[in-house]
């Protein structure tokens, strides 16, 4: 087993071991200091770290407790905001390390990689170590790499070029509701995520609106020597036109009211989809202004009979229609 004392700095051990016992509420006894520094192959002896700490507590706040006869060291008043990086710090950088993985293949998701592993190289080698092990206790189950696997570098650089220069674009779109590729002018205001989805947000000159593009549907893009003022009243879009992904431009007041199961449900996990839940003896009431669009009705079909329509009008007779097309198509 190698023995890294000479390679680790006093300085860096100790604010290593200071950040660990500032940073747990539990604090840690000098064994299991040894022990996890010794999973790394950091040999250092029970006596070296006692002599730390007591180095340590000359000019910190180090606080000892006793607990089924061993002794646990704590720095709760020190912040180590000024000192290279928490234990913190290290789990941010893990988790974001892991959230733009899913963009890698994109610009932007690779200079995000490139900025932390920037980040992780100029800290010391303790953290370097128990960052990796980090990368073990934090896992993204539903990172949806599918999402933005069709997004074409080239198209991705070419837009934000014209973004900064306050370019106009043609562009080629292939749009989901008409499916159909129609040829447009934009003018991009912003790289935007929806759902996970890299998206441009700009005028397009073609409907006469504020407009959002999908990177992933934008066939070919043609950068203009025209430029563009953004409007000093622009806003980023939000959410309510939309539902999930699909938007409209007109946008109706939905209401649905949700049995008790399917309340309960809709509340765990879905009410962030909504701009008011309000539980009544039926269950709960679900209200949203939104643009009532064919993806509005499947969300509301995968509910079945725990879900019921209350307005608009056109909705509820739309989803009558619905239901007697599924009587029929399960008749026997």
């Amino acid at each position: 087993m190698a023995n890294h004392e000479k390679e680790i700095s006093v300085a860096e051990r100790q604010i290593y071991i200071l950040s660990l016992l500032s940073q747990n509420p539990f604090g840690y006894t000098a064994d299991e200091i040894v022990e996890k520094l010794k999973k790394w192959d950091v040999v250092l002896t029970k006596r070296t770290i006692n002599r730390d700490i007591d180095e340590l507590s000359m000019s910190y706040a180090i606080e000892e407790e006793e607990r089924n006869g061993k002794t646990y060291f704590l720095a709760r008043k020190f912040s180590m905001s000024n000192v290279d990086l928490t234990m913190r710090d290290l789990m941010a950088i893990s988790f974001m390390q892991q959230l733009v993985q899913q963009y890698d293949h994109t610009i932007m998701g690779a200079a995000a990689e490139e900025m932390l592993r920037k980040i992780v190289a100029n800290t010391g080698n303790l953290n370097q170590k128990h960052l990796a092990e980090l990368e073990q206790s934090i896992r993204i189950i539903d990172r949806n790499e599918w999402k933005n696997q069709d997004v074409n570098p080239e198209i991705e650089q070419l837009i934000t070029a014209a973004i900064e220069k306050q370019y106009k674009i043609e562009i080629q779109y292939h749009s989901w509701n008409s499916d159909e590729t129609t040829t447009r002018v934009i003018h991009p205001y912003c790289i935007t995520l929806i759902d996970q989805y890299l998206c441009v947000e700009g005028y397009c000159e073609l409907r006469k609106e504020l407009r959002t593009f999908r990177l992933s549907r934008i066939h070919k893009v043609t950068v203009l020597k025209d430029s563009f003022e953004i409007p000093k009243e622009y806003q980023k879009q939000e959410s309510e036109n939309k539902f999930i992904y699909l938007g409209g431009k007109y946008t109706e007041l939905l209401v649905i009211q949700f049995d008790a199961e399917t309340g309960r449900y809709v509340k765990e996990y879905e009410a962030h989809r909504a701009d008011r839940l309000t539980e009544n003896e039926e269950g709960v009431l679900f209200e949203k202004q939104t643009a009532v669009t064919s993806e509005v009705v499947r969300w509301i079909l995968k509910f079945g009979a725990g879900a019921k329509v209350l307005q608009p009008q056109s909705l509820v007779r739309q989803m009558r229609l619905e239901a007697e097309r599924m009587k029929e198509l399960y008749s026997i």
